[in-house]
């Protein structure tokens, strides 16, 4: 399950790497115009999103691709995300694996076991590699073709400025929606392969 889900992180980041560079522009665009004033300012979100405005992700990804490049498109924060996925998906699975074959999956029962460890494996998959994610962010929303910050410099500011608290800033919500997510995906999937399965 480990080996699988390494390798299903692995080769998701190539996909997903690109899909968030333009989902996070597109929830940056609304956000105050700040540039970083010199290079000892404390790394803030604020400060370093790009001030163009787009109606759609399609015209977000058209202008990405114009003024920074298909580089950019599809490399700009690969290696952080990679960094996020490959643990992610490993304890994810791993996490998922190992409560389907404890007791508790006979105590719950059919419908609701694959709610709960499918709930628990996404907390699983987000809590160890929240910080990670908050740094892929920082790094995405940079334009690439100006001089940006790596994900050590970014690491380095964000504890400088709010310890290591600040990497884990928003986590609550995510860990809802991942409950909800991870729960419904393994409950359909459970299904899905149980009419699968010869009987």
């Amino acid at each position: 399950m480990a080996i699988a889900g390494t390798l299903a992180g692995l080769l998701s980041s190539f996909v997903v790497s690109p899909i968030e560079l333009v989902k996070i522009r597109m929830q940056a665009q609304n956000k105050s115009d700040l540039k970083k004033k010199d290079d000892d300012d404390d790394c803030d979100e604020k400060a370093i999103i790009p001030s163009q405005v787009y109606s759609n992700d399609f015209e977000c990804a058209k202008y990405l691709i114009k003024h920074e490049g298909w580089r950019a498109l599809f490399f700009h924060g690969l290696g952080i995300t990679i960094v996020r996925e490959i643990p992610s998906f490993a304890f994810y699975f791993v996490a998922y694996g190992l409560l389907a074959r404890s007791s508790f999956a006979a105590l719950l029962g059919n419908h609701a076991a694959p709610l709960v460890f499918g709930a628990l494996a996404g907390w699983a998959m987000w809590i160890p590699t929240y910080p990670a994610d908050i740094v892929k962010t920082l790094v995405q929303v940079q334009d690439s073709k100006n001089k940006v910050m790596g994900p050590m410099q970014i690491t380095e500011k964000l504890y400088r400025s709010g310890g290591v608290k600040a990497f884990f800033d928003g986590l609550e919500p995510k860990l809802v929606r991942a409950a909800v997510k991870h729960a419904v995906t393994f409950w359909v999937y459970e299904i899905v392969m149980n009419i699968l399965r010869p009987v």
